[in-house]
């Protein structure tokens, strides 16, 4: 009977504190959905559409709490369609935070992508956007540093101090998420993926001022056939009012530099853009100039000489929540094909129009 009585005890002790803990986490449901219509043109070839309707929806469920420590504690998971009539998870992450600083853990974006500073954007985001997903493919890394992307890693971010803020994040296999585990070295692309990065956020006279430094350093897989690389990237942004302005550079060293065939070893880019917001209307442009490695026509070796895009863009807030939004992008690409000292050059111009709406919620 005693032992009974014990175990009803710490049963419903167990059970208080379960419930006092459960208490103290609040769970918030967020997202987003997403429409497309689009024409579009470039010089691919004769077989290519020219209009087509896109839909991207994401579903954010966050847990987050607070001990009676001040420890900071909670998950947060992206559910995202894809390509097909699926819905997978995007990024799924826990995380630790205080005043010493935030620890996370998962699938999400490492250091050089989450404190990198690039030019503002607005709506279907100009050069930063999805216009690529209908035409205009960019070089690989695009308009931003070489990362991990969502593969599982563990990052550390400080806390803000006088408006600096510094992380570092580790990912094992690059391209690796979720319950998936790389059993061998000749699996991944890239591996010891190491991520840096530093910015400063602050006003002076009501001017907004941020600026950031990433670098990223990973070690190729056995037999991926491209070399190590170490990338850098610099970039700022200036606010005043409605109005804001920035660019950022990247040099991308020999992310996916082919260890065979290569044709040239410049892999850069820049970038400029401003926006103004009024009200619910807000318009921006933007503009990228490019060179490196592109996997936009299929080759592993195709090398786009000279990448330039420009676009402009606007939304209109229709209702909390609810945005109207449109833009056109320009692009030219001239990109060489074959071997170094031996190439053929090709060339593929074209533009996007995109008008859409997205509601946020």
């Amino acid at each position: 009977m005693r032992k009974l009585l014990l175990a009803t005890t710490a049963t419903a002790a167990v059970c208080a504190f379960a419930a006092q803990a459960q208490a103290q986490v609040t769970v918030t449901l967020g997202g987003y959905t997403e429409f497309f219509a689009a024409t579009y043109d470039d010089d691919t070839g004769s077989d290519r559409t020219s209009r087509e309707f896109q839909l991207e929806t994401e579903i954010v469920i966050r847990a987050d709490g607070k001990a009676d420590n001040g420890l900071l504690y909670g998950t947060k998971v992206e559910l995202q369609n894809g390509t097909t009539n699926s819905v997978g998870t995007d990024e799924a992450s826990v995380y630790l935070g205080g005043t010493w600083g935030r620890l996370e853990l998962g699938d999400f974006d490492g250091a050089s992508d989450t404190l990198k500073i690039y030019a503002p954007v607005v709506g279907v985001e100009q050069i930063d956007g999805d216009y690529s997903d209908f035409a205009g493919g960019q070089p690989n890394f695009g308009m931003h540093i070489p990362n991990s992307g969502d593969s599982t890693k563990i990052m550390y971010l400080t806390p803000r101090i006088a408006g600096f803020q510094a992380g570092a994040s580790y990912t094992p296999e690059a391209d690796n998420q979720a319950q998936s585990v790389v059993a061998l070295k000749t699996t991944s692309t890239y591996k010891d993926v190491g991520e840096f990065g530093i910015n400063y956020t602050g006003e002076f006279s009501g001017l907004g001022v941020a600026l950031g430094a990433t670098l990223t350093t990973a070690s190729s897989g056995t037999n991926s056939g491209v070399e190590d690389f170490t990338a850098w990237n610099l970039g700022a942004q200036f606010t005043f009012g409605g109005f804001a302005f920035g660019g950022g550079y990247v040099d991308a060293g020999d992310f996916l530099l082919p260890t065979t065939g290569a044709i040239d070893d410049d892999q850069t880019a820049w970038h400029v853009g401003g926006s103004y917001t009024a009200g619910p209307v807000a318009v921006a442009a933007s503009y990228l100039n490019a060179q490196g490695y592109t996997a936009a026509y299929g080759g592993s070796t195709d090398y786009s000489d000279d990448y330039q895009a420009f676009s402009v863009g606007a939304t209109y807030a229709l209702a909390p929540g609810m945005i109207l939004e449109t833009e056109v992008t320009f692009f030219e690409d001239d990109v060489l094909t074959g071997t170094r000292g031996a190439t053929v050059k090709g060339n593929n111009d074209g533009y996007v129009f995109v008008v859409g709406t997205r509601l946020d919620f």
